[in-house]
């Protein structure tokens, strides 16, 4: 009979697996050609590192520019915020498509680590609940809606018609065009282990790197918060620190940090939202419900407790009562 935490151990073994399994599936696309028009996702992390060292201000444009490093049919445009440019740095060191084969292998590398993190935070929870919890954030079977109604029509070379073998079409895609968001759940899922383990300046740096989309860190926030309420004033000092050291020289060099905001935080990027998008969504997501309905209960449990315990000292006062009358 497996015990507790055995089981919980299966659940990622199997989801562990059934991750890799997507991304044998995927890799041997990355090979092959996708859209006629745009290159794969991982084209905008690649030009905008190599823009970073040959042609700054053009980092947050579109398209090819004059005398950018040749990325056919065009490389995506770049939309991150500028400490994203830190972590991809030696990657650049590759050509392209070594680079891209390289960073794939990574995020597939980083999976085990994943579940690690989420072993540590559901192991002490409810079995069906970590569960749950763990074949979303490794797995991510749910439904990956696009917010975008006007590339809809694109979603053709996005995806590079989705393998109907494929049960986890957000990994896939996000395996097949070389997307971060997989690096992104890694690092923000890592954030609230470390916070949960009370370690709230790892906690923190994890955060600031995990946050190169905002979307996902601001939803993942509030649990990060709950995990270090007792160093939180060490990681809110850790988080501001780590974030303006990441993003804010690039604020003076070119101008790289006014471009992100001019071109990006002003644009539509909140409402474009693919497959991949959803990762680290649905990832922070279960774990907070994990983690609500865990308090909830304990708190329910703890009130029953006080409850019985008052109606007890209430029926034993008044046995004593009756006694001396």
């Amino acid at each position: 009979m497996l015990s507790k935490k055995q089981k919980i151990i299966l659940v990622i073994i199997i989801a562990v697996a059934l991750n890799a399994i997507t991304f044998c599936i995927a890799f041997p696309e990355t090979f092959k050609p996708g859209s006629t028009v745009w290159a794969r996702d991982f084209s905008a992390y690649y030009i905008g590192e190599w823009r970073l060292f040959h042609n700054p201000n053009t980092i947050y444009w579109g398209a090819g520019q004059p005398g950018d490093y040749q990325i056919l049919p065009a490389p995506q445009t770049f939309k991150y915020t500028p400490s994203f440019l830190i972590l991809f740095a030696p990657f650049l060191s590759l050509s392209y498509q070594n680079a891209l084969t390289a960073f794939d292998l990574l995020q597939l590398a980083l999976i085990p680590v994943l579940a690690f993190f989420v072993y540590k935070i559901v192991k002490d929870k409810n079995l069906v609940l970590g569960a749950i919890a763990a074949v979303i954030v490794l797995i991510d079977p749910l439904p990956s809606l696009i917010l975008n109604s006007s590339t809809i029509a694109s979603l053709r070379f996005q995806l590079f018609s989705l393998n109907a073998q494929s049960f986890s079409p957000s990994y896939y895609s996000g395996y097949v065009l070389a997307n971060a968001h997989v690096l992104q759940t890694v690092l923000l899922v890592g954030a609230l282990y470390l916070g949960f383990t009370k370690k709230p300046w790892l906690s923190a740096l994890l955060f600031a790197f995990g946050a190169f989309d905002p979307r996902a860190a601001l939803l993942a926030l509030p649990l990060l918060l709950w995990y270090n309420k007792q160093k939180i004033f060490q990681f809110i000092t850790a988080a501001v620190t780590f974030v303006l050291a990441t993003n804010l020289p690039f604020f003076f060099y070119h101008d790289i940090g006014f471009s992100f905001l001019f071109e990006e935080v002003k644009g539509n990027i909140v409402s474009q939202m693919y497959p991949y998008d959803w990762i680290p969504l649905y990832a922070v997501a279960a774990l907070t419900i994990v983690e609500i309905i865990t308090v909830v209960s304990r708190n329910r449990m703890h009130l029953n407790f006080f409850q019985k315990f008052k109606e007890r000292k209430a029926i034993k006062t008044e046995t004593n009562k009756s006694h001396v009358d």
